[in-house]
């Protein structure tokens, strides 16, 4: 086989992104028994939590081909800019008044449209008009299914309008109401905006939260329970259809922060009360790690119950195998189908061993354990194997270098909305040896990286600008700060911990955040990712010119 197959630079065996990927997923897609689950509308598992490349698209883009009836729902879809683009909305909320009941009837004014016109087939407008009347003539009466019945012949033609349409009808009625509640309490009440809340006096301000939170409580939540309890009893009738909702791309730049956060928490509870509520239905929301520990930390309120959210969430976690059969598949792919009918495997186009360790155990643990990481590592290798049958150990070293400055910049972007100075932090690490510990980050070393920081005029808010604040300005020493620099390098993936002698190691990328940055002490041992060796310049002992 290697005698007839020629790598060519210009040759993949994957992409990035599920949606680009499409030719390799049809044929190599792994499943590691996570669909079987996610698809169980028995199993309360119903957010799919990743970090990113590990594989939550393509495991919804694997639901769409295996299961009868799945629902997509793409953010950018909703259109909730017209939500965040209200300036009525936007006095209340500076206001102080709490939309997050408003939030959660949205979502489910959505699903239980989307279900129902899945269910039904309605795709024309004579289903449409006959909808109602069918019903009234299926469901058993009673004040309930009345209630119900009721709901969806108030909102008549409109309920079967695209969902822009629906929320921006359903957020214009809310703008009515709350308007009109505080009329006579703030002057030219036809301009509210956020800068108008800025102005109110504090007396004015307890007015406005008192009359609007009590429309927006009052908000038609009812009326939708009573349209799920019919939705379930419906969907009784048939145990064996299922009905799959699915949301993905949640982490992409639909709408502002401030709105994103508010409205992904209510879908999450939103998700969580049909899966309580509704038989044979699941919402399923694919987030990444480090957006879920955003809308966690940035909605938090009283009565918040983080572990019943942590409960409902099914964690992507790969292992060496799996990534192995990964990269064979692909690998068998690429040559199989041009230049034998014998399987192809990583075997038969890479070395034995990388120095003394076999080279796939060489290659995972360059990777964060996650399927984006050896696809991408191995189309580096194709590149700097342009025109050779093998991948030797000298182009796999080459390969690596540009591997591990890729990697990086995608942990820069990966988590930028948490650590936005992270590009510039991560140079404490550079020359550092591959086990380290506190001491080896001098005073000197953290004094130059923050003020450097600080007078470049390049830096951004986030969590760790915060940080450079405060030991800047002496509001925490600067072995605080250093104990809290090392624990953003751990939680990104950066180093790992064993903060005790027998220990093992700590991985957030494998384990999530477990170690809390009160157990980092001046004896803690802090081990540098492989993946990240050639870029931060860690010798392994290993020569990249053999």
């Amino acid at each position: 086989m290697t005698k007839k197959f020629i790598f060519r630079s210009n040759q993949q065996i994957g992409a990035a992104a599920a949606e680009l990927d499409e030719h390799y997923l049809n044929q190599c897609f792994i499943d590691t028994g996570d669909i079987e689950i996610i698809s169980d509308c028995c199993d309360p598992r119903l957010i799919l939590v990743g970090r990113t490349g590990s594989g939550k698209s393509a495991i919804i883009r694997q639901l769409n081909e295996s299961e009868e009836h799945v629902i997509n729902i793409r953010p950018e879809s909703l259109s909730l800019t017209y939500i965040t683009n209200s300036q009525i909305l936007q006095f209340f909320i500076e206001a102080g008044v709490k939309l997050d009941i408003f939030f959660r009837l949205l979502w489910r004014h959505i699903f239980c449209v989307e279900i129902l016109k899945e269910k039904f087939q309605i795709t024309s407008e004579e289903k449409k008009k006959s909808f109602i009347d069918h019903l009234w003539s299926i469901v058993p009466k009673n004040k309930k299914n009345d209630a119900a019945l009721n709901y969806l012949r108030t909102w008549g033609e409109s309920f079967w309008e695209e969902t822009e349409y629906r929320i921006q009808e359903v957020t214009t009625k809310l703008e009515k109401d709350l308007t009109a509640s505080i009329e006579g309490e703030v002057p030219k009440v036809a301009k509210l905006s956020a800068g108008t809340a800025r102005k109110l006096t504090e007396e004015q301000k307890e007015n406005v939260i008192t009359r609007a939170q009590t429309v927006v409580n009052s908000v038609q939540i009812r009326e939708l329970t009573n349209v799920m309890e019919l939705l379930d009893e419906i969907l009784a009738t048939n145990s064996q259809q299922h009905y799959l909702i699915t949301i993905d791309k949640l982490d992409e730049d639909w709408i502002e922060d401030q709105f994103r956060f508010r409205l992904i928490r209510a879908l999450i509870e939103t998700s969580i009360d049909f899966y309580s509520n509704v038989k044979n239905v699941k919402i399923l929301v694919a987030l990444r790690s480090d957006l879920l520990d955003r809308v966690l930390r940035y909605t938090r309120d009283s009565g918040f119950q983080e572990e019943k959210i942590r409960t409902s969430c099914l964690d992507l976690v790969w292992n060496q195998n799996q990534l192995t059969e990964v990269l064979d598949s692909r690998i068998n792919v690429l040559v199989k189908n041009q230049y034998t009918k014998d399987r192809v495997t990583y075997k038969d186009v890479l070395p034995e061993k990388i120095g003394k360790q076999p080279t796939i155990e060489y290659m995972v643990d360059r990777t964060l354990l996650r399927p984006r990481d050896i696809i991408q590592f191995f189309n580096e290798c194709i590149k700097t194997s342009d025109g050779k049958s093998v991948i030797s150990q000298k182009s796999l070293l080459q390969a690596e270098g540009t591997y591990s400055k890729e990697r990086l910049r995608a942990l820069f972007d990966e988590w930028f909305g948490l650590y936005p100075n992270l590009e510039h932090l991560y140079t404490l690490l550079r020359g550092k040896k591959e086990v380290f510990i506190l001491e080896n980050i001098s005073d000197d070393e953290l004094s130059n990286n923050y003020l450097e920081l600080l007078t470049s005029g390049r830096g951004k808010s986030g969590l760790d600008m915060d940080l450079v604040k405060m030991v800047f300005d002496n509001q925490i020493n600067i072995d605080n700060y250093r104990i809290n620099i090392v624990h953003i390098f751990y939680k990104v993936g950066l180093v790992g911990l064993r903060t005790e002698k027998g220990n093992p190691i700590s991985w957030s990328h494998i384990t999530g955040t477990n170690v809390s940055s009160s157990e980092i002490t001046e004896t803690t041992r802090i081990y540098i990712q492989k993946t990240f060796y050639r870029v931060l310049g860690v010798t392994d002992g290993i020569n990249t010119e053999d």
